[in-house]
């Protein structure tokens, strides 16, 4: 019966997250963009989700004819603090961040009401994410838990606070840990042109 529990726990997330991208393209399609889900011809592609192309505006001087493009990965949860796809050690490593990092984040907070959804949507651009991820582990292993000893393996989450702009660390702990987001990047999508 465990086992079973545990399938259908790992197909619910797997449904959601699916869910989550395809909001994603339909939002980015609203805005007047171009937009697919990379993972429909390679399941789970790494670091991307979703490609989103503005005709409206060039990839660079060189490429004028080119639409800009940007490559976007989506994290979506039920849970006030959404996996963000690495690891609180490699959080650590912002040049390793720096590598990995394709383009902008698009957090969907999934919230169940009267037998259906209500989705946020908060989007950061690549380097908003990078600062975020790094500032707030950081603050966690070397403040919070300086002389705890922490399973550095368990992932990195993004708490929905932190994307509304909010300095507290947690309600619990309202320590202002340096948040680089001075407001709510929720619905600015914009940001997904940003660096």
């Amino acid at each position: 019966m465990e086992k079973k529990q545990v399938r259908k726990d790992q197909a619910g997330k797997a449904r959601i997250g699916a869910i989550g991208e395809k909001l994603i393209v339909a939002k980015l399609m609203q805005q007047g963009w171009d937009a697919f889900n990379a993972n429909c011809t390679i399941k789970n592609y790494k670091s991307i989700d979703v490609v989103c192309l503005n005709a409206d505006m060039k990839e660079s001087d060189e490429l004028w004819w080119k639409p800009k493009t940007s490559l976007i990965q989506v994290k979506t949860s039920v849970q006030n603090n959404i996996p963000a796809g690495f690891s609180i050690q490699e959080t650590l490593d912002k040049d390793y961040l720096k590598q990995m990092v394709k383009g902008p984040y698009v957090f969907v907070s999934a919230k169940m009401n009267d037998g259906g959804y209500t989705f946020r949507y908060f989007i950061i651009s690549r380097n908003q994410f990078i600062n975020l991820l790094y500032l707030v582990h950081q603050y966690y292993v070397n403040v919070l838990h300086q002389d705890d000893n922490l399973e550095l393996s368990a992932p990195a989450c993004i708490s929905i606070s932190w994307l509304e702009g909010k300095p507290e660390f947690s309600s619990r702990n309202h320590a202002n840990f340096g948040n680089p987001l001075s407001e709510s990047c929720e619905d600015k999508w914009e940001n997904i042109w940003e660096d």
